[in-house]
């Protein structure tokens, strides 16, 4: 069972799933005095939630995908809470969508906005060839709400293309270290895992 604590940690981690942190970054982002961010740490290094990385820590995405895919919806649940409009966005892409096995994630501005003028929101399906079919099933399914959407639908196949280089600026470098997944987390960690090398 993790503390409070440790759950604020872990959502700082996993909203920056590339981010390298020393303890004394991770007590000055979170506001907490530095003894209790080093005690509450070296638990997380315990459970292999976290790993060292020469005198920093950063998220161990390749185990645990299960405790990840939890802590991404808290952070993802803290927004539907505060915006009904996605979160009914998000009740009838589930509800409509005909794909099983996908990943949806906002990116972008919307991430850090607390009142979004619009919402850039990807979603990452199996196959390449089903994404035109996936990009009328959406236009469908998100036309008629108030909140404008830029979406993007990408296939497995693209994201392990995107993450093998790991320097290029591209959609999913960006998503890493700015998003909040509001379905598929465990899927999407799975799919960071065998994506970068």
């Amino acid at each position: 069972m993790l503390t409070k604590t440790q759950i604020k940690i872990m959502k700082l981690f996993v909203s920056k799933i590339t981010g390298r942190f020393s303890l004394r970054q991770v007590g000055k982002e979170l506001n907490m005095h530095q003894a209790l961010a080093y005690r509450s740490c070296k638990e997380l290094i315990n459970k292999k939630l976290i790993i060292a990385d020469d005198d920093k820590y950063i998220l161990n995405y390749k185990e645990n995908h299960q405790k990840l895919a939890y802590f991404e919806h808290l952070r993802s649940e803290e927004l539907l809470k505060k915006d009904k409009r996605i979160s009914l966005i998000m009740e009838d892409i589930l509800e409509s969508f005909p794909y099983g096995y996908f990943v949806t994630l906002i990116f972008g501005s919307t991430v850090n906005s607390s009142n979004p003028r619009d919402l850039d929101l990807l979603i990452i399906i199996e196959k390449t060839k089903d994404i035109e079919q996936a990009e009328k099933y959406l236009y469908n399914i998100t036309r008629n709400h108030s909140l404008p959407i830029h979406s993007l639908i990408i296939s497995f196949e693209s994201v392990f293309k995107m993450l093998a280089p790991r320097e290029e600026k591209n959609i999913m470098t960006e998503v890493l270290n700015k998003h909040l997944i509001l379905h598929g987390a465990e899927l999407f960690y799975t799919l960071i895992k065998k994506g970068r090398k």
